[in-house]
């Protein structure tokens, strides 16, 4: 990342694709949120990237200058996104969630291909992220300071797919009208939110995907096809199969 941010800075052309091209073939769950804050920084940008895994999926990362991303970067985010989508858990748990920023939190908890075990997992790492904001602006940790640096961050948690247990457990976040009016529309199905919070109701109550990839996805439309009955399928479909199994 140190090369990519001098060549960039004395215009030597080349060295920063080099750099790019290592750095995609070391990504890792410990790495992935400093490589892709720092990629995100050094090609200062406003871009909206797809999954293709995911043909729904959009994320956006606002930012005040924007450029057009070189491919390699452009490659790199992508692959830095379904590395987190995969390993969702492991990522939202560690140490350097807390040091992203608020627009890189929100891309990330905003994606439908999240693969998390519950909703528990996002509002834990919300939770962490903003107290560690409150500490370093020297602000006490309350409910109300975690709530002005999430701004809003809170609302991006699936809280009508939770059960009514881990709902309680992951309330901290949200004013007293907030939790009663989530809790009666997890007890009552139909149910409106209330009117501060309404605007969420959709996208609070859409489960994320199970992450399976292009794979999953590809096993699921030939096991849901008619063609496929017992004594129809080729030995090729058998083995792909066989493989798709082994390797999900």
């Amino acid at each position: 990342l140190s090369v990519i941010y001098t060549a960039k800075k004395y215009m030597v052309k080349g060295i920063d694709t080099l750099a790019l091209m290592y750095i995609s073939k070391n990504i890792n769950s410990d790495n992935v949120l400093l490589v892709l804050q720092s990629i995100l920084v050094l090609y200062d940008t406003e871009q909206t990237y797809e999954d293709p895994a995911f043909s729904s999926q959009n994320t956006t990362i606002q930012k005040d200058n924007p450029n057009i991303l070189e491919p390699d970067a452009r490659s790199i985010i992508r692959h830095c996104f379904l590395h987190i989508d995969k390993n969702a858990r492991k990522v939202l748990e560690s140490d350097e969630v807390e040091d992203i920023s608020l627009e890189l939190l929100k891309a990330i908890i905003q994606r439908d291909s999240l693969c998390v075990p519950s909703e528990l997992c996002v509002w834990q790492a919300l939770h962490r992220w903003s107290h560690r904001q409150c500490r370093r602006r020297h602000v006490s940790p309350s409910t109300d300071n975690k709530r002005k640096v999430l701004e809003g961050a809170q609302y991006l948690v699936r809280f009508l797919t939770m059960t009514c247990q881990q709902f309680r457990a992951a309330s901290g976040l949200l004013t007293k009208e907030e939790q009663e009016s989530i809790l009666f529309c997890l007890l009552s199905k139909g149910a409106a939110l209330t009117k501060s919070i309404q605007d969420y109701q959709v996208s609070m109550s859409t489960p994320r995907q199970k992450y399976g990839g292009l794979w999953k996805q590809i096993l699921r439309r030939k096991t849901n096809s008619n063609k496929i009955k017992k004594g129809q399928m080729t030995l090729a479909e058998k083995i792909f199969i066989s493989l798709v199994c082994i390797l999900d």
